[in-house]
């Protein structure tokens, strides 16, 4: 009976030790983990956060699993890729690890706040993921610009570069309005081409230019010009400055408002010019030019005015010396005064005579054939 008893342990302790092996041999054919570095990311509404996710098999045997993902109930789009192609059941070698992607894409109508995902990988385990989404989703369009204020002329062109965000869910084509002031122009432009509208894509955006011309008499002040970006779905709306400081103008003429002037060939005549700012706004160094018929000279002084502040006027003389070989007739001098902001064009009608001198040299030819004649009638006529 004793020996019996001991018989039983030894066989109970022999089959409790291979029970034993047999079981951490099976724990060992069939271990596995399921990994990735970053369990927590953070994203916006709109982006797509991705997930480098390792199967590793520390068995001695192959493993294989299926592959699903528990959204949670958020209903967040999820993608498993491997090779690039989607993937649902994948098969590790013994000591070997497979890397699939997971790729989830944060919704634009969505809340701020923790979001909590499972990845399901079968006898590799559970791989909890976490999205911390940073800011509340705004499901609509946004029209914005880095520098809504501008400052210049009223001969200046106001340059804006905005940007048109569709934060909807599909493409939208979006007119494009500006309220100006009147006698403004508001243009806007898509890759240096004039558009009246544009299309963006869902979650989208698309880069656009406004330029904005004053009116030609636009005083000096701030405008305010609100810009549209609108369809029958959602709008964007911006509002742009364009500061005036001043209006430039320039009036060149002669100081007895005649534009006209008699000249022998050969000789000179001056005129007495004014050139007159006539903006809100300083000018400076006003150059004087010509555009006169060959062989003619044109000089003026001063040459240059240096400055010339609003209301002003300064006095220009301007000599003008005809051709020596000019027929009689009339010739135009152009006279023109620029600065770098404003030009202004004086025609001047130049009356060529002939000169006081040939006239009598003329009529002396005249008299020497005549007394010619006289001489022959005198000397042959009595034969």
């Amino acid at each position: 009976m004793h020996r019996f008893a001991k018989k039983m342990s030894v066989g109970l302790t022999l089959s409790l030790l291979v029970g034993l092996l047999s079981f951490a041999a099976t724990s060992f054919a069939a271990g596995g983990k399921v990994y990735t570095p970053y369990t927590s990311l953070s994203a916006a509404p709109g982006e797509t956060v991705s997930y480098d996710i390792d199967l590793i098999n520390d068995g001695t045997d192959i493993q294989s699993a299926d592959l699903s993902f528990d959204d949670g109930g958020h209903g967040w789009k999820a993608t498993l890729t491997a090779g690039g192609h989607p993937i649902r059941q994948v098969s590790v070698k013994p000591k070997e690890s497979q890397t699939v992607n997971l790729s989830l894409e944060v919704p634009l109508e969505v809340s701020k706040g923790d979001y909590a995902f499972r990845v399901d990988a079968g006898a590799f385990g559970a791989l909890p993921l976490k999205v911390n989404v940073s800011e509340g989703g705004t499901y609509k369009s946004e029209l914005a610009t880095e520098q809504p204020n501008m400052q210049g002329h009223t001969d200046s062109t106001f340059t804006y570069a905005m940007t048109l965000n569709n934060r909807t869910a599909s493409k939208q084509q979006y007119a494009l309005t500006a309220e100006a002031p009147a006698g403004w122009d508001a243009k806007f432009q898509v890759s240096g081409t004039n558009v009246t509208s544009v299309d963006v894509g869902p979650n989208g955006s698309q880069s656009i230019t406004v330029n904005l011309t004053p009116a030609d008499k636009a005083s000096a002040d701030t405008y305010a010009i609100k810009v549209h970006a609108a369809n029958n779905n959602t709008s964007a709306d911006a509002e742009l400055q364009a500061v005036i400081t001043g209006t430039y103008g320039l009036d060149f003429t002669a100081s007895d408002q005649r534009l006209s002037a008699n000249v022998t060939a050969g000789g000179t005549r001056h005129l007495e010019m004014v050139v007159h700012n006539t903006g809100s706004a300083e000018l400076t160094d006003v150059s004087l030019t010509s555009q006169a018929p060959t062989d003619w000279d044109v000089t003026f002084e001063p040459k240059t005015i240096r400055s010339l502040k609003p209301g002003e006027s300064a006095p220009v003389t301007a000599t003008i010396k005809s051709s020596g070989k000019s027929l009689a007739g009339d010739y135009v001098v152009g006279l023109t005064a620029q600065s770098a902001e404003k030009s202004k064009d004086a025609a001047i009608r130049v009356t060529v005579k002939s000169s006081v001198l040939w006239g009598w040299i003329g009529v002396l030819i005249i008299l020497a054939v005549l007394a010619g004649i006289y001489g022959l009638f005198r000397k042959y006529g009595r034969r």
